[in-house]
């Protein structure tokens, strides 16, 4: 008597059925997979902005600025970053990131905190240095701390750096700055200057009708270009679908070129270290430490 059991071409038939199931599955799986990631994102860019607001309460509304009382530079690099102890001049040399390593030192957050799973940055970990795991010793996120953190922050050396008092609508901190982002490309060569193919901010915010591939070009790179993850001064956060998010419909990526420029026509060239600042108090830009400047 035979004995029963597959033959050949009904277990080929049963592996080709289960290979175009995997197909039609695979794109919306991979789809959740970004989702979960974004939200996860945005989760770590709340807690972000609930110790900002932790941290202005203990220190008179200020919210993280690294340094003395001065004219402190936004540098590549920040004086002594692992020194155990050390006095501030107030014209220190300083990364961004290191203003937001002082909520790993005042405020409890794990380096964890800053690193998006959709990003290419890895959990700060001072043995990787040579250092102790003690990290209230350190002032930043290492000798260079771009590949410790995923999230770019206001502009904390000038004289519009951000304190609690800021309205509701300005972005604090949002993903990494698309124009300081060396991934990002024009015609195959890396720039931090996109918007000379993409000019949609430069449209006039009530009359001009971008297409979308132009905003898209201008959003975070993490998310697919689809929008961003931004940390508002209340501590709230949105993921919104362009840059125009802050006060006034402010790009949050680009500063206002001046006084009769409308604050969403931002400035995008020259988004480098001491290339840039904010011009006018309701002018969010959010800026990263990046290994292309």
């Amino acid at each position: 008597m035979r004995k029963k059991g597959f033959t050949l071409i009904e277990l080929l038939v049963v592996i080709a059925i289960i290979a175009m199931l995997l197909a039609i599955l695979m794109p919306a799986l991979n789809k959740v997979k970004k989702i979960a990631q974004r939200v996860v994102c945005g989760t770590n860019l709340k807690g972000l902005g609930t110790a900002q607001i932790v941290y202005a309460n203990d220190y008179d509304d200020e919210l993280v600025k690294q340094g003395g009382a001065g004219t402190n530079t936004w540098s590549d690099q920040t004086d002594s970053w692992g020194l155990l102890t050390r006095t501030w001049g107030g014209d220190d040399n300083l990364t961004v990131a290191s203003s937001l390593y002082l909520l790993v030192r005042e405020a409890d957050v794990s380096p964890k905190s800053f690193v998006c799973p959709s990003s290419d940055q890895r959990e700060f970990d001072p043995s990787d240095y040579n250092k102790t795991d003690d990290l209230i010793e350190y002032w930043d996120f290492g000798p260079t701390p771009e590949p410790h953190v995923s999230y770019s922050y206001h502009l904390p050396y000038s004289i519009y750096s951000a304190d609690a008092s800021r309205s509701a609508a300005f972005g604090l901190m949002a993903d990494r700055n698309p124009f300081m982002d060396p991934k990002l490309k024009v015609q195959g060569t890396p720039t931090s200057d996109l918007l000379d193919v993409s000019a949609w901010v430069l449209e006039d915010y009530w009359t001009g009708s971008p297409e979308r591939f132009k905003i898209q070009r201008n959003n975070a790179e993490p998310h697919d270009r689809t929008g961003q993850n931004v940390a508002f001064a209340d501590g709230h956060n949105s993921f919104v679908n362009e840059a125009d998010v802050g006060v006034n419909h402010d790009n949050v990526y680009t500063y206002q070129g001046g006084s009769l420029d409308p604050i969403r026509q931002g400035v995008y060239e020259g988004i480098t270290i001491n290339g840039c600042a904010p011009t006018a108090p309701n002018d969010s830009l959010l800026v990263n430490d990046s290994e292309a400047q």
